[in-house]
């Protein structure tokens, strides 16, 4: 009995301890979870304390933002305001274009509603930047001034002077401004070309009226085009916020050297979406310098017409790549002409620069002294050819050296317009979807029943007295049928995509 008794005090003993061990075990681990989670808070903060202290130390040193208001501060004061007032049809072309140009596709939605009939006049609002302070020449947008019945520039200090004169390239859409006044302060022109993706810029203008506003951004890319035809663009992208009113004010580099013109936006709401578009200032600079010295542009001039290509239209070609531009028709008496420039050349350098789209090699040949001569390098079935090629300057109308006389082209002039076969690269000019057929209009008479109509260069034509036509020729053999005589009926598709039907009638 008392063994047992023994026994079962030991057990109880054995079982205490064990128990007290684990209490203890688990003691020393709570109390170990708690110093751990002290630690943590205490290394936290004491981290946190010196952020604070670095984030104090470096906004003392902000050098970036030092830089921002030292760049904005030195160029604002070369930057204007630019009132316009402007007299326009009620309703008419022009307005749509300058609001397709700011709202895209969605243009419509911002047209002012209908007003009294015949002209009204209208103001308009600008920015503009000062790059000559000593001959007062400021430097802005076609699209900002054009038709206007006056000119008003507003200085940065409040002062305002009228326009002595306002010169205009429309293929560029850049204008100068001529101004009289005192103690002007001007911003220099930078090279544009030491431009890289990534690099910041500020832009400054008067969006909405709002005078001096600053943006900051990167340059996004370079050797954009809007698509718009007949236009000369090289331009950067950039998202530094640009909205109406920001037209014809400068973007600036981290020198304070203007290397823009802001000019366009891309968008869908109609305001800033992060893709603004600016004209580089080495174009700006070749423009300005023309314009005041002459009053117009003089550009190069080759003599062909050109497209882009794919990869199977260059493998048909027997290209090693897709860089460059096809010549698809090379006019009569023209310096491709004389230098042996031939249909099918695959044009890879002008002047020993680079060719790697149509854009690229309007935009260099247009940049090249009339009467220059300059190699012309090409492929040719497979071999690389260097051409010598005089540039001679262009023509007022290049349109019709390349509107080759064939049938009924007359009977379209009589209805006041022209028109070619929708080609690839047209459709993709013209923003036409893949597979749609059709003939688009070049050209339109002013005061023509065309015109009166509202059709515009760039719209498509898909058919005429119920019949459907998808080439020139089909358009011209309808012309020319006994029920043509009286007018004709069309059915036009615009770069919207709206539809209708119009009826126009011959010129006496």
């Amino acid at each position: 009995m008392k063994d047992r008794r023994n026994r079962i005090v030991f057990i109880v003993f054995v079982a205490a301890t064990i128990s007290a061990g684990v209490l203890a075990g688990r003691l020393v681990y709570t109390l170990s979870a708690a110093e751990a989670r002290a630690d943590a808070n205490d290394r936290a903060a004491r981290e946190s304390r010196v952020a604070r202290k670095q984030l104090v130390d470096m906004a003392t040193y902000d050098r970036m933002s030092v830089l921002f208001r030292t760049v904005a501060k030195a160029v604002k004061p070369a930057v204007v305001e630019i009132r316009v007032a402007k007299k326009v049809a009620s309703g008419g072309s022009g307005m749509d274009e300058m609001l397709r140009r700011y709202f895209g596709d969605e243009y419509r939605r911002f047209r002012p509603a209908p007003g009294p009939e015949g002209p009204q006049i209208r103001p308009g609002l600008g920015s503009g930047v000062i790059v000559d302070a000593k001959n007062g020449y400021v430097l802005t947008n076609y699209h900002v001034v054009v038709d206007a019945e006056s000119v008003q520039v507003v200085l940065g200090d409040g002062r305002k002077a009228q326009a002595k004169w306002v010169r205009t390239d429309k293929m560029t859409d850049l204008a100068v401004i001529k101004i009289e006044a005192d103690k002007l302060i001007e911003a220099p022109l930078g090279d544009s070309e030491t431009m890289a993706v990534g690099d910041w810029v500020l832009a400054i203008g008067s969006p909405r009226g709002l005078a001096h506003t600053v943006t900051a951004g990167i340059i996004s890319a370079k050797g954009r085009t809007t698509g718009s035809p007949n236009m000369y663009e090289n331009l950067f992208q950039t998202d530094a916020s640009i909205n109406r009113g920001n037209s014809g004010g400068p973007l600036v580099n981290m020198r304070g050297e203007v290397i823009g013109i802001n000019n366009a936006i891309m968008t869908y709401s109609g305001g800033n979406e992060g893709i603004g578009f600016s004209i580089p200032s080495n174009m700006a600079r070749k423009i300005m310098t023309q314009l005041v010295k002459t009053g117009k542009v003089v550009r190069g001039f080759l003599g062909v017409s050109i497209q882009n290509v794919d990869e199977k239209l260059a493998k048909s070609f027997t290209l090693p790549h897709t860089r460059g531009a096809l010549v698809t028709t090379v006019a009569k008496n023209t310096p491709a002409e004389r230098a042996d420039i031939k249909e099918g050349d695959f044009i890879i350098s002008v002047a020993k620069k680079t060719v790697a789209s149509t854009n690229d090699l309007r935009n260099i040949v247009a940049g090249i002294e009339p009467g220059q001569t300059v190699p012309v390098k090409v492929i040719r079935d497979g071999k690389t050819l260097t051409l010598k090629v005089t540039v001679a300057a262009q023509p007022a109308d290049m349109v019709a050296m390349f509107d080759a006389p064939r049938p009924g082209r007359r009977d379209a002039e009589r209805f006041g317009l022209s028109v070619t076969t929708l080609t690839r690269d047209l459709a993709v000019r013209y923003g036409y979807k893949p597979g749609m057929r059709g003939v688009v209009i070049a050209r339109v008479l002013p005061g023509s029943s065309a015109a009166e109509q509202g059709l515009e260069p760039g719209m498509l034509i898909t058919q005429v007295q119920r019949k459907d036509v998808t080439t020139a020729e089909q358009f011209a053999a309808a012309l020319k049928a006994k029920d043509a005589a009286a007018g004709i009926r069309l059915r036009v598709t615009d770069r919207e995509g709206g539809r209708r039907f119009v009826f126009i009638t011959p010129q006496k």
